[in-house]
């Protein structure tokens, strides 16, 4: 069996075209990630009500050489593989019928790492962690703070404004609306 090949983080609009609404990284030239992780403490307070090592759904690649740190998401993939994956899919993963968003109901997980297994991106963007009693594995995910009306804390939160969502992202090439791409042109004649 050959090598598995693994995604890399979509940028331009076709590549956008594979995925659902997910959280970007915008380019260097626009805000740098200063490596504070505020983005993955605020994911872990929101989603568990505590923070810590591996409590959160998102994941930080610090580069500590480089200096350049990589926001890793859940991309919420088209054709879903860690759903299909699944074998309590529609009770442990789920998809929310308004958004597209590809959740877990840590209720119904049973921790076979299966959808983890079959992330397309390296690191999957789904991690195991111990349950709240810690007795159990369950999956962990992006699910962008569904349910939050406040939406993804990890946005909220980033001091330096790295961090955005796809879908209403002026600096994801292809995703400028009118209004937006006049407010980005302004900014930039200031």
């Amino acid at each position: 069996m050959g090598e598995k090949i693994y995604a890399t983080e979509p940028v331009t609009a076709e590549e956008l075209a594979d995925y659902g609404n997910h959280i970007v990284q915008y380019s260097p030239e626009y805000s740098l990630c200063a490596g504070c992780e505020t983005c993955s403490i605020m994911c872990g307070l929101s989603h568990e009500g505590f923070t810590g090592p591996g409590n959160s759904r998102i994941k930080i690649n610090l580069g500590t050489r480089s200096m350049i740190h990589q926001v890793l998401a859940c991309q919420q993939c088209n054709d879903h593989p860690c759903y299909e994956a699944c074998p309590k899919k529609g009770q442990a993963m789920k998809i929310d019928e308004d958004t597209g968003v590809v959740y877990i109901d840590e209720e119904f997980c049973i921790g076979c790492g299966l959808c983890a297994k079959r992330c397309k991106f390296q690191p999957s963007r789904i991690s195991m962690k111990r349950d709240k009693v810690r007795k159990a594995w369950k999956a962990v995910k992006c699910d962008l703070c569904r349910g939050n009306p406040e939406g993804p804390q990890c946005i909220k939160w980033c001091p330096v404004r790295c961090i955005g969502l796809s879908d209403d992202s002026v600096f994801v090439e292809g995703n400028a609306t009118p209004a937006a791409a006049e407010g980005a042109a302004a900014a930039d004649a200031e």
